[in-house]
């Protein structure tokens, strides 16, 4: 008699066992999607800080290497794109001549949160240069072309390190400035017949001129440019510094009495602190400029050259001075 009745209450527990399992999975799956969404959330705002504190490293780095860089140079802007854990960055630069400024560059680099690791591939830094013979370079037997900037076409200098051997292959561009309209306003590299301090470049540069940038020693291996045999047996000779390539500091103001070196040493301080993109090179400069003390000073730095700017007019005033190994053009714009 109690076979309906006990049949009818397993089918009753089955059902009890059936709609717990059911609410089970259920809160097990809203469980997990929850804890997903929290997660994935995590994640997202983990990645935000990550990125854009690497984003905001990479520009430090940027700028401060910027501050020992770029003859004339100022920052103009800078914009950023992040992924997972990367992302790239953009940084707009300009030139001031005189006043007046000229869009000159627009780097593309990336950047990684985990250094050396990326989950996709990216361009590396992107810089706009164009080198065009020169027929009378060529004729004269040069081992080398000037340089152009890719976006403006204008010049971009070159500097020569005193006692390195060009082979007598050293530009003197100052002729060139009795071709153009006199009232253009002109920068101009000079490579010094030596280095000298900062006190005595201010003394003998002609006081009509704008100095706007001081070129500093930096080469610890000058043994590198001398002149060597190549497998052909053909002697090659060094070849100049262009302007991407060499280290110093400036300012843009007419009064050139108000920079000291502790601008350059201030900024390769923080460059060397930061341990970041261009930490072997500033620690190289930075090691090579103290020697063998603990940091270096004001008396450590050489320079070797100036940036010069003017009228095309004011600039042949560096025509016969005894201390100017080289001179080369740089860009050239109009007053207004």
């Amino acid at each position: 008699m109690n076979g309906p009745h006990k049949e009818e209450d397993t089918m009753n527990l089955t059902k009890i066992i059936k709609k717990a399992k059911l609410k089970s999975t259920i809160r097990t799956a809203v469980i997990s999607l929850l804890v997903s969404v929290i997660v994935l959330f995590g994640v997202m705002i983990g990645n935000l800080h990550l990125t854009s504190w690497s984003y905001s490293r990479a520009m430090n780095n940027e700028q401060i290497m910027k501050l020992i860089s770029g003859p004339n140079q100022v920052e103009t802007g800078h914009v950023g794109e992040s992924g997972f854990l990367h992302g790239t960055y953009q940084f707009y630069t300009a030139k001031v001549i005189e006043g007046v400024p000229i869009p000159w560059s627009n780097k593309k680099n990336n950047y990684q949160v985990v250094p050396f690791f990326s989950f996709t591939t990216l361009a590396g830094s992107t810089m706009q240069t164009v080198s065009i013979p020169d027929a009378a370079m060529e004729k004269q037997g040069y081992e080398y072309t000037r340089s152009y900037n890719g976006l403006n076409g204008q010049r971009k200098m070159l500097f020569y390190i005193p006692k390195v051997n060009y082979n007598g292959k050293i530009l003197i561009d100052l002729p060139l400035l009795q071709e153009m309209d006199q009232d253009k306003l002109v920068e101009m590299a000079v490579s010094f017949d030596k280095d000298y301090s900062l006190s005595e470049v201010k003394k003998i540069t002609p006081p009509g001129l704008t100095q706007t940038w001081y070129w500093v020693d930096t080469y610890d291996n000058k043994e590198f440019y001398d002149p060597y045999i190549d497998g052909n047996g053909t002697k090659s000779y060094a070849i100049p510094e262009y302007e991407d390539w060499v280290k110093g500091f400036g300012i843009f103001h007419p009064d050139p009495t108000e920079v000291t070196e502790k601008k350059f040493l201030d900024a390769l301080e923080q460059g060397v602190q930061l341990n970041g993109q261009y930490d072997y090179e500033f620690n190289r400069i930075y090691n090579y400029l103290k020697k063998d003390k603990a940091k270096p000073d004001e008396s450590d730095i050489r320079i070797l050259g100036v940036v010069v700017t003017g009228t095309a007019k004011e600039l042949q005033m560096l025509s016969g001075q005894p201390y100017v190994r080289g001179v080369t053009l740089g860009a050239v714009v109009n007053k207004y």
